[in-house]
This record gives C-alpha cells, structure tokens and sequence, in this order.
C-alpha cells in the first residue's frame, strides 16, 4: 500500500512538473515608466508583484518592498503595463502574476544619502520569482545625463538568469543595464500555475550623479567689489 502510494505521488508530482513545462509565462508588450520624485535625494528599491490578467492587463500590484516616494511612481506605472497573456498547457490564456523589481542609484557619489531606505512590507509572493542577489549597474564614465531601462531577464527552474534583453532602451545606459541584470539570481518560483522559467522585469533608472566640491580645490574669486 506504501509502495502504492509513493508511485501516485511521484506519478502526480511528475504531471505537475510536466504541465509547469508546458505554461508560456506573461511578457511585457509596453507600458510607461517611473516618474522619480523630485524630493527623492537617495537611492531606492521597489519590489512588486503585478496581477496580470488573461486578457494581459494589470488587474493589481501589491507591493512587496517598498522606498518611498518611489513606491508610488514604480506602481503608477506598471498598471499601465501591457502583456500578451501567460498561456496554460492546452495553450488557454490564464492569469499570472509577474515580478517587477525597480533599482533607481543615488544621485550622489559621496555618500550618505538623505532618504527613507527600502523596507520589506510583505514576504516574498511564491508565484513568483525573487531576487536573492541583485548587483547594481555602473553609471557609464560616457554619460552625460540620465535615463530609464527596462530588462526583461528570463529565470529558469534553479533561479538563474538564463536570458537577458532590453524592452525599453536608454542608450548609453542600456549595456550597464544588462551586465548588471545577467548577474542577478532568483529564489524560482513555487506552486501550482508557476512555469518552470518566467520572466522578471527589472527597471534600472540612473541619475546623472551629483559631485561635491573636492577637499582643497581653490576657492573662486569673489565677485564683491572692494
């Protein structure tokens, strides 16, 4: 009887793998960006998990780690996101939830930074996958401004980034974007209805970085007349 029972839970664990397998995950198809609050004078992370629906429209965004005020604008912006929808094994459209990590760099060179720092206000969602180890992208010594990329990285089984591309570019930052994306790794996604590889949306916004005056640079010439 225990040899019985051992073979129909393997036989269902191995069904569930297969229909896992077989689930195509939600992709981005367009959608605006985060507006960064002008009061925002450090660096931010923004974890949220998307309800996407089967039709590929953002139905919810629950916030998982939040920086305020950045929080506000990173949702305000995935709502407006756009899908083609997560498809199930009998390739029906199906709902999904997707991951949306955004990482903005301080404007500051010299820390620290005044700010509120990430907190984490709910556990990691298990439909999903979340990051584990996320490097932060260089601003490039070629730059002169500031920009907004968005990366689409697929995360296979094992929470490794198997595939990286830009879906809303920003040149010269697009480079640095991706390195940096290419070395993130994952706690993959769990439970029935979670692919076997999705796709992770991480948005990497660089601010054109503000240097403070160097320690004993000379002092310009008063102006005040004598």
């Amino acid at each position: 009887m225990k040899h019985l029972a051992a073979v129909v839970a393997f036989g269902a664990l191995t069904i569930s793998v297969l229909a896992q397998a077989d689930i195509e995950p939600a992709r981005f198809q367009g959608g605006g960006i985060p507006t960064v609050p002008v009061l925002m004078t450090a660096g931010a992370d923004v974890i949220v998990a998307a309800a996407v629906s089967d039709a590929g429209r953002v139905t919810a965004v629950d916030v998982l780690r939040t920086t305020p005020p950045f929080t506000d604008a990173v949702v305000q912006a995935v709502q407006t996101w756009r899908f083609t929808p997560a498809l199930d094994s009998d390739r029906k459209p199906m709902n999904t939830r997707v991951l949306v990590e955004a990482v903005a760099r301080p404007p500051s060179l010299t820390p620290p930074t005044i700010g509120t720092p990430p907190k984490d206000v709910a556990p990691p969602d298990p439909r999903v996958p979340y990051p584990a180890q996320t490097p932060t992208p260089v601003y490039p010594v070629n730059a002169r401004t500031e920009g907004t990329v968005i990366v689409e990285a697929r995360v296979d089984s094992s929470g490794h980034v198997v595939a990286v591309t830009t879906v809303r570019s920003s040149p010269p930052f697009d480079t640095p974007a991706l390195d940096a994306a290419q070395s993130w790794t994952f706690r993959p996604a769990q439970g029935p209805g979670a692919p076997a590889s999705t796709y992770a949306y991480l948005i990497f916004v660089f601010r054109q970085p503000i240097v403070g005056p160097t320690s004993g640079a000379p002092t310009p010439p008063s102006s005040k007349n004598p």
